[in-house]
């Protein structure tokens, strides 16, 4: 049993609590009692995270020993000397309870600003009297504003004219949200509303950071402690830079083309962290594909829905043969499964949910699906989706999100250690793509990648000779 490991999302911790004698000795980097000692492993699977785990246990075993013999050689003190010491302990506590009830009060704001931002923006129809005369004398004042800023832009237009300059006053320097820069871009159409909604939460992330959310105060030393302190709570890299940074980035984008900074501060941000581990490669092995394809063959637990034991049984096998995210299949709807001029396929659409790229595509099933009778599901007119109940999740973590989730989990229990069990499927593709000479703008095609050139972009790819290439993938000896 290893008692100081804590697993956070995916990723493994060392956490190990102060003991209590020991409390008020020791001190955070702000100078604040440390309760614990808290450090990322930097790693998903958990017999490694066993081994990291050692030196930060001998680390702390070192310094909780050096702590208690330090104290132990000081010579015996008064009564009152020792009551001082307890006091000072209980009072470096609360300053450090207060420190963290403020934080949780910035947070609180943070949230209720970007409530009140949003009911703003909606109608008042549905509202409350009282809350509906709130909201328009908000409106009133923002449109007051607004005459205001026009004013002051025609006055300074004048004196232009006239060649009078005056001194800017940085008081009556008007605040450009963050969270607004960010509103005009989501309103552009620029991303598709699933990533819309996963940023969004980022530029929260940025502004509970900041305490505040102006970006002309904010410098690129501000962005770099931001991006330092992500990878301290342990996220990687690519979760920064992928998951994080854009947000930001298209935030201040519009600030600097508006020209209410005079530089962009997230133009050109890189992320220092640590390069992650990597201890195998990210594809299925054979031995894995062949243990996960049996084990959806085996009668399904009574306790699953009818969707999920459906999602058990197919989605596993539709990854095999076609390399698609997870996700796309299991957001498939009973009209998604098709024939097209004697071809049975599946339409991956983002009618149907999200798809990374925004385009939807036409993928012919692999001859074993179709002996499986995974086609029999066809029902061109249903919209209800196969492997989870209509209305399941939220706009955050919909139905298909959710029940990937569950596969994911249900493949860990059948002791695959990949690092993305359900995403092994799509690099097992790939690799064996190439394995059987199947040109990349192919395979990309068959998956959803985006092409690798302009030119590769011109023209489509008929579906017979997709087909001929799936074909070619070798079938999962499972005796079905």
């Amino acid at each position: 049993m290893c008692s100081y490991l804590d697993q956070v999302g995916s990723t493994y911790y060392f956490r190990r609590a102060v003991p209590k004698d020991l409390v008020g000795h020791f001190l955070t980097s702000s100078g604040k009692p440390r309760s614990e000692w808290k450090f990322s492993l930097r790693t998903k699977d958990r017999e490694t995270a066993k081994r990291f785990l050692r030196p930060h246990e001998i680390q702390t075993d070192t310094l909780i020993d050096e702590a208690r013999a330090a104290l132990s050689s000081v010579p015996s003190q008064t009564s009152e000397n020792r009551h001082t010491q307890q006091r000072e302990r209980e009072e470096a506590a609360a300053a450090h309870a207060l420190a963290e009830e403020s934080r949780l009060r910035r947070e609180a704001r943070g949230d209720l600003r970007t409530l009140w931002r949003k009911r703003r923006r909606s109608t008042t129809a549905e509202l409350e009297p009282e809350q509906a005369a709130a909201i328009d004398l908000l409106r009133e004042q923002d449109a007051e504003l607004e005459q205001l800023r026009q004013a002051v832009a025609v006055m300074k237009a004048g004196n232009a004219e006239l060649g009078i300059t005056s001194s800017p006053v940085s008081t009556n320097a008007p605040v450009h949200h963050l969270g607004v820069l960010y509103e005009r871009f989501a309103s552009s159409g620029a991303a598709n509303p699933k990533t819309i909604r996963k940023w969004r939460s980022a530029v929260q992330k940025l502004i509970q950071h900041l305490g505040h959310e102006d970006a002309a105060q904010v410098t690129r030393a501000d962005l770099n402690g931001w991006t330092a302190a992500l990878v301290e709570q342990g996220l990687s890299k690519k979760t920064v830079v992928d998951g994080y940074l854009p947000a930001i980035r298209a935030a201040f984008a519009i600030a600097y083309e508006d020209g209410a900074i005079p530089v962009n501060p997230a133009s050109g941000l890189k992320v220092r962290a640590p390069k992650p581990l990597k201890l195998r490669e990210r594809d299925l092995t054979d031995d894995e594909a062949i243990l996960i394809l049996k084990g959806t063959l085996e009668p399904p637990p009574s306790r699953l829905t009818s969707e999920h034991a459906l999602a058990r049984r197919w989605v596993p096998w539709l990854c095999a043969y076609t390399g698609a995210r997870v996700g796309e299949i299991t957001q498939l709807r009973a009209m998604d499964i098709m024939q097209d001029k004697g071809i049975w396929c599946i339409h991956i659409t983002p009618e149907a949910g999200g798809v990374k790229t925004s385009e939807a595509r036409t993928v012919p099933l692999h001859s074993h699906l179709i002996e499986q009778g995974f086609h029999k599901l066809a029902k061109a007119s249903d919209p209800a989706p196969l492997f989870f109940r209509e209305g399941a999740g939220n706009e955050v973590n919909p139905g298909s999100k959710l029940r990937a989730a569950d596969l994911a989990k249900w493949v860990r229990t059948l002791g695959i250690n990949a690092p993305q069990p359900n995403h092994g499927w799509r690099h097992r593709f790939k690799t064996l793509a190439r394995l059987l000479v199947i040109p990349e703008y192919l395979a990309d095609k068959i998956q959803g990648h985006a092409p690798s050139s302009q030119g590769r972009r011109y023209g489509s790819v008929p579906l017979v000779t997709m087909s001929e290439a799936i074909e070619k993938l070798p079938r999962y000896q499972t005796n079905f």
